[in-house]
């Protein structure tokens, strides 16, 4: 494991639904004054979590107890580590064992608070890991039109009441079309003194390895009624050899019309002139890029790893992934 590598990456997604409603708001999209919508950085690791559990059968630690109801982080941590306790003395084997045993803590950290006021032990200390992966918020690139259906249900009453029916009426809230903008860096170095053991390595490369299935597939396969249908579009990540710019997403231009209020994904929604131009006068400091992109983007994929090759970056590579149509 090379410790030095630092990687930024952009992610790109559409979605005909509610991609992250503001629970404030009537569950609204989060709009912004000049027409765009915002995503978190806690939904896109939820898409990411619930990949992981659901189909890669990972166990969390950001996740519900084993009854099934919210637990808090410290309650949660018992459960994993199987103690009664967590306790200040063990803190960093015990914060080693959780990253060993759970899949978002080696990738996202974990706050875990130690309330016991035993000897050796004060109320407010807490086991600290901070996540190599973090995700800005995510925006549309497109302006977007809200829509707001509204929605009945009708319900029968109990057994000698069958005559009876009870309608009741709701809102609900989804867009017309969004192509919605991540941009994430990776650090291993933020697992700081925990990086030292070998076990937490071995757990991070095992996880960062599925982080990309997790993101893709994740997002394609959330199919629930606030989020189907949506679908991964593109995704660009570079690894730099002991830098890092954050500036990824800057590099990666959208054509005029996919900034307006669009309500679908055009011919040729990328420009890539300036990304190609900046990444050649860094090469010597590219360790790798790794490019996916849906299925009618392919020949804009391949157009760009071979421009990318011509600038003298030899280890780029396209990763494969499912077909699917466009929403």
């Amino acid at each position: 494991m090379n410790e030095n590598l630092r990687t930024e990456l952009v992610f790109y997604y559409e979605s005909r639904q509610n991609p992250n409603g503001d629970p404030g708001f009537e569950n609204q999209p989060r709009l912004m004054p000049d027409g765009t919508i915002l995503v978190t950085d806690v939904r896109i690791k939820r898409t990411i979590r619930d990949y992981a559990k659901n189909t890669l059968r990972e166990n969390l630690f950001v996740d519900l107890g084993e009854e099934g109801e919210p637990v808090t982080a410290d309650v949660r941590a018992k459960e994993i580590l199987g103690v009664k306790e967590v306790k200040r003395d063990d803190a960093i084997d015990d914060a080693i064992e959780l990253i060993e045993k759970t899949f978002d803590t080696p990738l996202f950290g974990a706050l875990v608070p130690i309330r016991s006021k035993g000897e050796g032990s004060e109320e407010g200390n807490a086991i600290k890991i901070t996540g190599p992966v973090q995700f800005g918020i995510g925006r549309s690139v497109n302006k977007v039109n809200v829509i707001s259906p509204q929605i009945s249900g009708a319900f029968v009453g109990k057994e000698k009441e069958r005559k009876e029916q009870f309608r009741t009426f709701g809102k609900f809230y989804s867009v017309e079309y969004a192509l919605i903008k991540i941009h994430g860096a990776i650090n291993p170095m933020n697992l700081g003194e925990y990086l030292k053991d070998d076990k937490v390595k071995r757990r991070f490369e095992d996880t960062h390895k599925k982080l990309f299935e997790c993101l893709w597939e994740g997002t394609n396969n959330l199919i629930t009624r606030s989020k189907f249908p949506q679908r991964s579009v593109f995704y660009l990540e570079v690894t730099y050899d002991g830098v890092i710019y954050n500036d990824l997403a800057l590099l990666i231009e959208e054509n005029d019309e996919m900034k307006g209020t669009i309500t679908a994904l055009s011919k040729k929604p990328f420009k890539f002139e300036k990304l190609i131009s900046v990444l050649e006068k860094r090469k010597d400091k590219i360790k790798q890029i790794r490019v996916a992109a849906c299925e009618e983007l392919s020949e804009d994929t391949e157009k760009l790893i071979s421009e990318l090759k011509k600038k003298g970056i030899q280890t780029v590579e396209a990763i494969k992934v499912g077909k699917a149509h466009s929403i």
